[in-house]
C-alpha cells in the first residue's frame, strides 16, 4: 500500500530502523515533518540523517557528509590553482552520474565539508529505497575520504578516536 502521509511514511521508517537494528534518534526540528539521526553502517560512530521536510510534501532527503581535515586543508592551501581545480574537476567528473548528489562548501578555494544527499518522494518509498539511499551516501562518503587520503595522506586522529581504537 503506497504511503500518502508523513505520518505514514514516518511510521515505515521508523519500524525498518529498528527492524534492522539501528540505534535512531528523533531530532527537533522545525522545518520538518520528521527527521532522524540514525546510526550508519549498523553499529558504528558514522550517522546519516532521515528528513521529510515541512515544505516539500511526500520528499525523503537522506543527508550525510564529512568534514575535511584540518591537515588536508593546509595541504590544499598549498597547491596552485590549477592544482585545485583538477583535483576538485576529477572529484566532480567522478560523482557527475552517481544516483546521490553532492555539495561541496568552500571557504576561499578551499573545501571545508561536503555534504551527500539522496531524495525520492513517497510514491516509491519502501525499505530497499531506503536502504539503498543510505548505502549511495555512505559510498560516497567513503569515495571522498579515500581520494583526500590518497592525495594528502591519512589526517591525524584527534585523541578521544585514538583512545577508542585502542581500546577495541
Amino acid at each position: 500500500m503506497a504511503v500518502t502521509t508523513f505520518e505514514e511514511g514516518k511510521e515505515k521508517i521508523a519500524a525498518w530502523l529498528k527492524e534492522n537494528g539501528h540505534q535512531v534518534r528523533t531530532v527537533d526540528d522545525q522545518y520538518s515533518n520528521f527527521h532522524f539521526e540514525i546510526d550508519y553502517p549498523l553499529g558504528t560512530l558514522k550517522r546519516q540523517r532521515i528528513i521529510q521536510p515541512k515544505e516539500y510534501p511526500g520528499l525523503v532527503v537522506l543527508l550525510n557528509g564529512v568534514s575535511i581535515a584540518p591537515e588536508h586543508k593546509d595541504k590544499l592551501k598549498g597547491l596552485s590553482e590549477e592544482e585545485k581545480d583538477k583535483f576538485y574537476s576529477d572529484i566532480r567528473k567522478d560523482l557527475m552520474f552517481a544516483e546521490n548528489s553532492y555539495d561541496i562548501s568552500e571557504e576561499q578555494g578551499i573545501a571545508q565539508q561536503i555534504q551527500f544527499s539522496y531524495e525520492f518522494y513517497f510514491d516509491v518509498l519502501g525499505k530497499t529505497q531506503l536502504f539503498k539511499g543510505l548505502l549511495f551516501n555512505h559510498r560516497t562518503l567513503m569515495y571522498i575520504v579515500t581520494i583526500f587520503n590518497d592525495k594528502f595522506g591519512l589526517p591525524a586522529l584527534p585523541d578521544d578516536k585514538k583512545a577508542t581504537q585502542t581500546l577495541q
